[in-house]
């Protein structure tokens, strides 16, 4: 017999198992991404897919996957159209039905490598910032355009082979081979085989992770830090919103200006998290120094 146990924790009494069903996207494994956006692309190819397939089908992956075999009886498939129905933290549905979403929201890379490709590290933490400004390039391009060929630059940018000394004793920190921003076009060319629902699991977790980072919080180094104030800027009048004001080329110049990194080029193979967190600090001491003089 299957059956629920407390929160999503689901008991196999037959073989006395128990595994967690995810309910938020740091709990989906590699697999189940993978098999999520393959779901994804056929709801988006198959007009007679319907939303509750697609729930069901996941949710019987999920405890396949987890080691709850598929039994022929009437309490497993209960089982499936209950997990089913906590899925509303994943897809947003219009009220007529007609319009389903897939909402990504975590900075947790649920796609570690693909092939022989590594991906970012998880919360961005290994990305210079560099590679960071040219990925935000193909982002932009792709929403502003559509065309493929922005995406699949994108999925190249961030995907590229494992550093030589991964895994070595003079292992120099860097995960992925170095980002060279005249290798774009090659980069591009090496994923072209990447399946198109893969782009988009890429493009999804970046967009995110652009978005979070302009709102919110990071722990480093057992601290909270928000970048949020380096992208704000205070209207002069009281009922005016705060508006973006500092684009990733200004963060770029004013690094490079400072010399803190070196110049331009050095400041480009800088980890884009210590970029932002010496602009933060010199934010924190210009707004201190203001409150003197005022």
């Amino acid at each position: 017999m299957l059956q629920r146990a407390n929160g999503l924790q689901i008991k196999y009494d037959m073989k006395n198992r128990q595994i967690e069903f995810p309910d938020c996207w740091e709990d989906v494994l590699p697999a189940e991404w993978l098999y999520l956006l393959r779901l994804r692309q056929k709801l988006v190819e198959h007009p007679k897919t319907t939303l509750v397939d697609v729930k069901r089908e996941w949710c019987r992956f999920v405890l396949s996957n987890r080691g709850i075999r598929r039994k022929n009886s009437y309490e497993y498939y209960i089982l499936i159209n209950e997990l089913a129905l906590t899925l509303d933290w994943m897809w947003s549905e219009s009220k007529e039905g007609n319009e389903v979403e897939l909402i990504f929201s975590s900075t947790k890379n649920l796609l570690p490598e693909w092939k022989h490709f590594k991906g970012p590290l998880s919360h961005g933490s290994d990305l210079t910032f560099g590679e960071f400004r040219s990925a935000v390039m193909m982002l932009n391009g792709y929403n502003d355009t559509q065309e493929p060929a922005m995406l699949q630059a994108l999925c190249g940018i961030l995907y590229r082979y494992p550093g030589k000394k991964v895994g070595k004793p003079d292992f120099d920190g860097k995960y992925r081979e170095e980002f060279k921003q005249e290798r774009i076009n090659f980069y591009s060319n090496r994923v072209r085989m990447m399946p198109v629902q893969i782009q988009w699991g890429v493009y999804a977790w970046f967009a995110f992770f652009c978005s979070y980072l302009l709102t919110g919080t990071f722990i480093i180094d057992g601290m909270e830090i928000s970048f949020e104030s380096i992208f704000m800027r205070e209207q002069e009048a009281a009922n005016k919103p705060k508006e973006r004001s500092l684009g990733m080329n200004g963060i770029l110049f004013s690094v490079a200006e400072s010399g803190i990194f070196g110049n331009i080029e050095k400041a480009d193979e800088t980890l884009l998290l210590r970029v932002l967190m010496k602009l933060l600090d010199d934010k924190y001491k210009a707004d201190a120094l203001l409150k003197r003089n005022h």
